[in-house]
């Protein structure tokens, strides 16, 4: 299993088939897409989407995944992106590749996994990400 770090952009440029894959246009397409959630939810989100923000992605193991979804549940088990912000949030939505997602809060994130006494590598890799969600604004996605 593997979490991207980075831009929504970046994301979805490698995610989408080739022909559909122009950075400029996918661009446009995640702007559209957070004012449309934005317009839906109570409060706004805002992350990073700049073109020279960090990115990365990093392998997390099944079986560490797995211990740390039934040490956390649903906060773990549920979202296929975690956004950054001040409020905390879980809501579905259909997503740029037309899938209908989970989406959850960077800071929720943080919180459960912070309060965790586990102590493996799986642990120290999503509390890491999770922080970095929050200091760099960046949204984290677990890949299909």
């Amino acid at each position: 299993m593997k979490l991207h770090l980075g831009t929504l952009t970046r994301l979805y440029t490698t995610l989408l088939p080739l022909e559909e894959a122009d950075e400029d246009v996918v661009a446009g397409a995640v702007s559209a897409w957070r004012h449309w959630i934005n317009k839906e939810l109570p409060h706004a989100l805002n992350w990073e989407e700049s073109p020279t923000a960090p990115f990365e992605t990093v392998a997390v193991g099944d079986k560490a995944w797995g211990a740390l979804v039934a040490s956390v549940g649903d906060q773990l088990r549920l979202p296929d992106l975690w956004l950054p912000g001040e409020h905390d949030f879980l809501f579905q939505v259909r997503d740029l590749a037309e899938r209908e997602i989970w989406v959850g809060s960077s800071r929720e994130l943080l919180r459960a996994v912070q309060d965790l006494s586990v102590d493996t590598a799986g642990h120290e890799t999503v509390l890491t990400l999770a922080r970095r969600s929050l200091e760099f604004r960046l949204p984290l996605a677990r890949l299909p």
